[in-house]
């Protein structure tokens, strides 16, 4: 069971499906094909205007757009044991970063986990 969303998760969560899509060079025809989802579910996904849309559906577009499905469980209010979301996904989340930040942020992390690395 999800957790209350807000309308921002859903809108952070349609924002990251678009552009996962659009990384994944799909349209969104495409992407309800490979899916089995229909199309205008997809843009009210991407629009944020689905709050609570189920963990099948999260995870046929995951599956489908090689992404993990931990980043739009944690937006969507869904949990699991036995993943974590990434950051980004978490930050959005839990804080309410805008996409940009999150993504800086994210790079950040990484360069200073590659500069430890080589120390």
């Amino acid at each position: 069971m999800p957790d209350s969303g807000t309308k921002s998760d859903s809108t952070q969560l349609g924002r990251l499906l678009q552009r996962d899509r659009h990384a994944a060079g799909m349209s969104m025809e495409k992407l309800a094909t490979a899916t089995g989802l229909d199309k205008g579910t997809i843009s009210r996904l991407e629009q944020g205007k689905i709050e609570a849309p189920s963990p099948q559906k999260l995870q046929r577009l995951a599956a489908a757009l090689g992404t993990e499905v931990e980043d739009y469980f944690a937006l969507a209010g869904y949990f699991t044991p036995h993943g974590l979301p990434s950051l980004g996904a978490y930050l959005r989340a839990k804080y309410d970063a805008p996409p940009a930040l999150a993504r800086e942020i994210e790079d950040y992390f990484a360069w200073r986990r590659e500069r430890d690395k080589s120390s």
